[in-house]
Parts: C-alpha cells; structure tokens; sequence
C-alpha cells in the first residue's frame, strides 16, 4: 500500500509560482540535526500505517516538511524530522514540503551563519555533544538514536512540562536528563525511568527549562 501511494506523487522539488505547499522527495529533504528519538519515530510509523492511501496523502499535505532551500537548491527541513525519518523507514519518498526561507543564494558559510542567527540548526549530536555543520547527515535516513529525546518527548505527553514555541526545546530537556538518568536504565525500563523524570520535570532544578510547570 506504501509503494502504491509513493507512485501517486509526481516528485517536483522546485515550487510553482504562487505556491505554499509543494510535493518533494523525502530522500532529497537534509536534516538540520543529527539525531531524533527513535522511540518517537516508532509512534509515528504506526500512525501511518494506518492510514489508508488516500488519508496518508491527505495527513502528509497538512503537515508538510518546512523547508529551506539552501546553496544548490537542496532542501533542509527544519521541523518534523521524525516524521521525515518515519517515512523514510516506510520506504514513502513522496511527501509534501512548504519553503520557510530562501537562502540559495549565499555561500556555505553565510547559509550556516544565518541557519544559526535563525535558531534552524542544532549540530549536537545523540550524546549532546557539539559537532560542526559539516557532521549532519546528508539524507534523514542517517539520524541516529537519542534515546534521552524520547524520555523527553514522553515527558511532554504525559504532562511533565508544556510544548514550547523555543527552538530544539526537547534537546534542552533530553539534555537535562542526561547526567541524571542512566542510558541503560532508559534502555532496559523505559516506562519507570518516564515516572522518574517526570519528577525532575517538575522539581525546582528544571526552572527555566521551555515549558517547565514547576510542582
């Protein structure tokens, strides 16, 4: 059914006049980080499993991939990255994109500079560790695994602090848990460590966090 709908598209990465919205390749999307939480990316190949043809291609227009066109004309997203990994585990290339800006014209490093300026980019890895543009993947297919985004994703749906407008405010809070929760632990019993970190979600060091509710 997947391989059915992803020979529906007609694959254009250039927008027509006058359009907001656009079919693309998800192939083609490059990501603007290095890692996602793979636990999140699961959830969403569920949902579009099961999804017939027609309401997958109509989800996938109402949450098309935000795109920047960059030097070359490649298309960096940045938002929906699990989404995009999602689809691309499915084996579904076609999707839809919006473009946020276009940045075609500059060179490598005034485009960085101002994906930087613009809060676009996140370079730390799934350790949390800073690493130089040139290290993010070239396709969405080559995110790794953080598993301390997804305690921190989880955290959010369960209540453990509000969605927040700031850029990458998951990272922030995946990287609050970091040193506090052991990856094995996350790995071994995801369910008991979600009941720990909500606790330090909501405990008084986590003030200042996007989103933070306090007790």
């Amino acid at each position: 059914m997947m391989r059915t709908l992803a020979l529906l598209f007609i694959l254009s990465a250039p927008a027509l006049a006058g359009e907001k919205i656009f079919k693309c390749s998800v192939a083609a999307l490059r990501p603007t980080q290095l890692a996602v939480g793979m636990a999140e990316v699961g959830e969403k190949e569920k949902k579009l499993r099961g999804l017939s043809p027609q309401k997958l291609a109509a989800y996938q227009r109402k949450n098309p991939e935000p795109v920047v066109r960059g030097p070359g004309g490649a298309l960096y997203i940045i938002d929906h990255h699990h989404l995009a990994r999602a689809l691309a585990n499915l084996k579904i290339d076609g999707t839809y994109c919006t473009q946020a800006a276009d940045l075609s014209k500059l060179s490598s490093g005034a485009f960085w500079a101002e994906m930087a300026a613009r809060k676009w980019v996140y370079s730390n890895d799934e350790t949390g560790a800073p690493r130089p543009y040139s290290a993010l993947p070239a396709t969405v297919a080559g995110l790794k695994d953080d598993p301390y985004r997804s305690l921190a994703g989880a955290v959010r749906k369960a209540g453990g602090y509000d969605k927040s407008p700031r850029p990458f405010a998951e990272f922030l809070w995946a990287d609050f848990f970091r040193p506090k929760i052991a990856k094995a632990d996350i790995e071994a019993d995801f369910g008991k460590c979600l009941q720990i970190a909500l606790l330090l979600a909501r405990s008084e060091e986590a003030a200042g966090l996007p989103g933070y509710k306090g007790r």
